[in-house]
């Protein structure tokens, strides 16, 4: 069986019926263009105000690349103060960290009790 691609200028997320507040109607938005980096606007179906921008990647895409994006940011910083001392309460006594993303993942494996 083949799967369909999502076309990739469609809105991945579903357009849910939104609130105008210009006229007060809840409706479904009609799709309107989209400006710079949005894709496409949401805009009232009644009166054409804009609602929200609509984005074309999917709710699970969206976590994934912040997810990524978080944790190569926390790559570039130092251990906390406040992690190190985390880590301390949990006794910890492994070997020194040294990034952020180092103690996270620490401090997650200790509060989950992988860490003997």
């Amino acid at each position: 069986m083949i799967v369909p691609q999502p076309d990739a200028t469609a809105p991945a997320q579903s357009t849910l019926p939104l609130p105008c507040h210009r006229c007060g109607v809840i409706d479904m938005p009609a799709l309107g263009p989209g400006s710079g980096p949005h894709t496409v606007s949401a805009r009232c179906a009644h009166c054409g105000r804009f609602l929200q921008w609509l984005s074309t990647r999917f709710p699970a895409d969206r976590q994934a690349r912040r997810q990524q994006a978080r944790q190569q940011a926390m790559a570039q910083k130092p251990p906390s103060s406040m992690q190190l001392a985390f880590l301390r309460s949990l006794g910890d006594a492994g070997p020194p960290l040294a990034n952020m993303a180092e103690a996270s993942t620490r401090i997650d494996a200790r509060v989950r009790g992988e860490v003997a």
